[in-house]
């Protein structure tokens, strides 16, 4: 485990926690007593590598005709997929199940992942079916986490944020966007009912149960990060984020029925199925600030 510390513009103790030997996964991002990432969803971390903060890539949702010349043996979980009919056993991508290269500090860590890299003697390649170099950097500064993550590939792919973020009670994600979303594979108008002061303004109440697409759009022509919000009853998460295309960039809300968390997804791609891009790199700040007060 990697621990990265700094103290916020307001005083108060951040920490960020990354497991690098297990996919990069950010298990813990804190600022004094307000923890985001849902500790409940450990079990999947150890399950499967998925929960808490896991990544996605180079691939996201399952492939029709994914690699199988390998030993499932190597990870425990394919096994247990395999047998309930699911054909690719790393639907999010390879990256979230490996070891990771590594460098860090007090306030960094830099990492690196190839297809080339080893299991057991297996290179990545034989599970993502294609070779690829993965960069992720992370730096906790005084206003928030920093994170880059890049890819350059032989295949079109992609890289995402699938950060499990712990939720109760009511919320809400906010931002600008455009105005379809996207159901699987389907694209659809907004709602009237998830906007609130423009029809391109997306007030996404919570809790309701949803795995939606949204395209983000720029608050005003000068900007150069997308911006969205994230809030509970305990804390409001604020996005800000952009990719190397203006054309392939979107973002998930996942929400499970009764679930501890929601997942509020930056990704490389307008449709994840179907990247587009053999490079590309997503920029995120996550930056986290007391609840919204109600009058």
């Amino acid at each position: 485990m990697i621990t990265l510390r700094n103290t916020a513009l307001d005083g108060e103790e951040l920490e960020a926690i990354y497991a690098p030997e297990k996919g990069m996964n950010l298990i813990s991002y804190r600022k004094g007593s307000i923890q985001v990432i849902d500790q409940q969803t450990t079990p999947l971390f150890e399950e499967r590598c998925a929960g808490l903060g896991a990544l996605i890539g180079p691939h996201f949702y399952e492939q029709s005709e994914p690699p199988s010349d390998y030993d499932p043996s190597l990870f425990p979980h394919v096994a247990k997929m395999q047998a309930q009919g699911r054909k690719d056993p790393f639907s999010h991508g390879i990256a979230r199940y490996v070891p990771w290269k590594y460098a860090s500090s007090e306030t960094q860590i830099q990492a690196e992942l190839q297809g080339t890299d080893l299991i057991q003697n297996t290179p990545l390649t034989a599970f993502e079916g294609q070779d690829f170099h993965m960069k992720y950097e992370a730096r906790l500064l005084p206003d928030g986490l920093f994170i880059s993550v890049a890819i350059t590939s032989e295949k079109p792919s992609l890289v995402g944020l699938h950060y499990y973020y712990a939720f109760s009670g009511k919320g809400s994600v906010q931002g600008q966007v455009q105005n379809t979303y996207r159901d699987q594979a389907n694209w659809n108008s907004l709602p009237a009912n998830w906007t609130d002061t423009s029809p391109n303004h997306l007030y996404f109440t919570l809790p309701q149960k949803a795995d939606y697409g949204f395209i983000p759009a720029y608050k005003t022509e000068t900007d150069h990060e997308y911006h969205v919000q994230l809030n509970t009853e305990n804390y409001s998460l604020h996005f800000e984020f952009n990719t190397s295309s203006n054309e392939e960039v979107s973002f998930q809300v996942f929400h499970p029925e009764n679930a501890s968390y929601v997942c509020v997804e930056p990704l490389s791609a307008r449709f994840p199925p179907g990247p587009k891009l053999s490079q590309s790199k997503l920029e995120t700040k996550l930056q986290i600030y007391n609840p919204l007060q109600t009058t």
